[in-house]
């Protein structure tokens, strides 16, 4: 969604979404004589909403687009990305008990820029992530402002067909490429903060999910009846208690650190990946976006979590061992560069860190992949997702019986069952 190079109004892909009114020309003034060589003025100031309802759960997104006067009397249209929190009456209290963006706000200011010197330092020009331009913080809300990478021509993939082999490539590769550097840096600098130990799965939160999970649980049933399963009630008699996933999930996010664990990107999916293309339509760069739930841990969470939710329904389970090993050759390539001194991991080791953390499969497909699969619809908010009654519990179902989580859920659930994930009857 690149912004208009008209007069018309910048397209607005979420009309209902409420910008805040301190996100205006003042705001924007300091950033922009920093930002831009030779500004004089602003002409023209644009907030639109930077996504569509559905495509982000967890905090406001902003397309700010400037028309500005240069000092040598030229004329500029330019943008930026703001992101910042939820308000009070979306889900802000959710989003703000998992502790999202001091993440955010440490992985921009600190960790990124950490692994990309590392990697300069080595000899390899790699990137990781868009430029953050700015940081605000105050005891109330943190904000920051991005380069808006639309106008560098990058865009995400199409998150209801999922990523093919080639786009799954280059992303397993650039994971590979951020876990390599998440390790090397913690041998030199030590652990990491212990926001990062901190998964969205906490006995501060266990009321939370679990009153989720009893308010969800019937509206699932109801549409795995209606999926084209060969025994729905049998998978449903394989299904968890509210309480048994969430201390599944507590398992799961346990870190033994006698193993191989890195600083996962923790909301790997489509979404929250960019590509450029080059003019023959080949992939030129690749960028995460949305570094809000780090967590560091076995790469095994970030692995089932990409897979799970973004590769196309064709390849998910065809090219599953494929993707492992694609993602373990660019990361020992990336140890040896960054001079890792423990010992690497195998390939072996990866598919067996994949099976040890395997409820990472299920758990994604149950509690993220409703959300990721879900066409764009203006109920699809965090609001709306976590309120009890029969309006949210309509919401629910549609999210469950929506064609695109069905037909995944219809290939995932016998997969899973085969790994030995689900619950043993």
């Amino acid at each position: 969604m690149s912004p208009n190079n008209n007069s018309e109004k910048p397209f607005n892909p979420n009309e209902l979404l409420h910008i805040p009114k301190w996100v205006n020309e003042d705001y924007f003034l300091p950033i922009l004589e920093k930002d831009v060589e030779n500004f004089d003025k602003i002409v023209k100031f644009t907030p639109v909403a930077a996504t569509a309802p559905g495509e982000n759960y967890t905090s406001i997104m902003i397309r700010v687009i400037v028309d500005i006067l240069l000092k040598d009397g030229n004329e500029q249209k330019i943008s930026y990305i703001l992101k910042t929190m939820l308000e009070a009456d979306s889900g802000a209290d959710v989003i703000d008990g998992m502790g999202l963006f001091p993440k955010e706000r440490k992985m921009y200011e600190v960790h990124i820029p950490q692994f990309v010197k590392l990697y300069k330092e080595a000899g390899m020009d790699i990137e990781l992530a868009p430029k953050c331009l700015h940081v605000e913080a105050t005891d109330k809300l943190i904000t920051l402002v991005f380069e808006d990478l639309s106008r560098q021509n990058f865009k995400n993939f199409d998150r209801l067909k999922g990523f093919d082999l080639l786009h799954m490539r280059h992303v397993l590769r650039k994971l590979a490429e951020l876990h390599a550097a998440s390790v090397v840096a913690r041998e030199l600098n030590g652990p990491y903060d212990s926001l990062y130990s901190i998964s969205m799965y906490n006995e501060q939160s266990r009321n939370l999910f679990e009153t989720l999970g009893k308010i969800r649980q019937p509206q699932f049933y109801k549409a795995m009846r209606q999926w084209d399963l060969e025994d729905a009630d049998k998978y449903i008699s394989q299904m968890w208690s509210p309480v048994e996933v969430f201390d599944a999930a507590l398992q799961v996010n346990r870190v033994d650190e006698s193993e191989f664990n890195v600083l996962n990107h923790g909301d790997c999916w489509s979404n929250n990946i960019m590509f450029n293309y080059k003019d023959n339509g080949e992939i030129d760069r690749t960028l995460f976006v949305d570094l809000q739930i780090g967590k560091w841990g076995s790469p095994a969470q970030d692995l089932w979590y990409l897979i799970t939710t973004s590769a196309s329904l064709a390849i998910k389970i065809k090219e599953f061992d494929h993707f492992i090993q694609i993602y373990h050759e660019r990361l020992v390539e990336c140890l040896r560069r960054l001079k890792y001194s423990k010992p690497i991991p195998t390939l072996t080791d990866l598919h067996i860190m994949m099976l040890k953390y395997g409820f990472w499969g299920p758990l994604t497909a149950l509690g993220v992949m409703p959300a990721t699969l879900m066409p764009t619809d203006k109920d699809a908010n965090m609001k709306m997702m976590m309120a009890p009654g029969p309006e949210a519990d309509a919401v629910r179902y549609r999210t469950f019986i929506n064609p695109y989580y069905a037909k995944a859920m219809e290939v995932l659930l016998p997969f899973f069952e085969n790994k030995g994930l689900l619950k043993s009857l």
